[in-house]
């Protein structure tokens, strides 16, 4: 790849002959408006409030400048939004949260209003020079919803969780998403990703 973005869209990386560098440009921007600490102190009032059995910080290397990630069961993510959108609107915070997950548990992204997979997207496109129909998105969970909310061609994979099918399919039934650029694959991760390159045009 030339680019990668990572992180949930708040990292762009660019191919240099050193090596990987980040995009100095992207991460300048996010910083607008924007406090690590107002976030972070937030998530950890979330966690205390919730206990430390129903949530935790995710790992280290899933946290950066621009992006504070927990973990929560289900019926507490409602708490960890609340005082995460409470302290940021306190502080005059442009931000955005994210939601998604599984299984009983659910990953809470607060991120800077500026980042997110659809923007570093268009940021990345824009650079390569890409026209939409162009370009594609793929996805396989509830965070990926945004980024497939834009005008690119997508790909949904076989094993995506049911909250992004049952987003995309209530979406092409009543013509929010165009038909001829948004793919359902019946196989599953880097398999259906080819499906869906096929049915685009993009491979054979």
């Amino acid at each position: 790849p030339d680019k990668l973005i990572c992180a949930v869209g708040t990292k762009v990386f660019e191919r240099s002959a050193d090596g990987w560098i980040e995009d100095d440009g992207w991460s300048n921007a996010l910083g607008v408006n924007w406090s690590n600490a107002v976030v972070a102190n937030a998530a950890k009032r979330a966690v205390d409030e919730c206990g430390h059995e129903n949530a935790h910080f995710r790992p280290a290397d899933e946290q950066n400048e621009h992006k504070v990630t927990v973990g929560v069961k289900d019926v507490y993510a409602s708490v960890v939004e609340r005082m995460l959108r409470d302290a940021c609107a306190a502080s005059g915070l442009d931000y955005k949260i994210i939601i998604s997950g599984s299984g009983g548990w659910k990953f809470v992204d607060c991120v800077s209003a500026g980042a997110g997979k659809l923007e570093s997207l268009e940021y990345v496109r824009k650079q390569l020079g890409f026209e939409h129909l162009q370009t594609v998105a793929c996805g396989d969970s509830g965070n990926d919803i945004l980024m497939l909310s834009g005008d690119t061609r997508c790909i949904i994979v076989g094993n995506a969780e049911s909250e992004l099918r049952q987003w995309a399919n209530d979406r092409m039934a009543n013509g929010q998403l165009a038909l001829e650029r948004v793919f359902l694959a019946t196989e599953n991760e880097a398999l259906g990703i080819l499906q869906g390159l096929r049915e685009f045009g993009f491979y054979t």
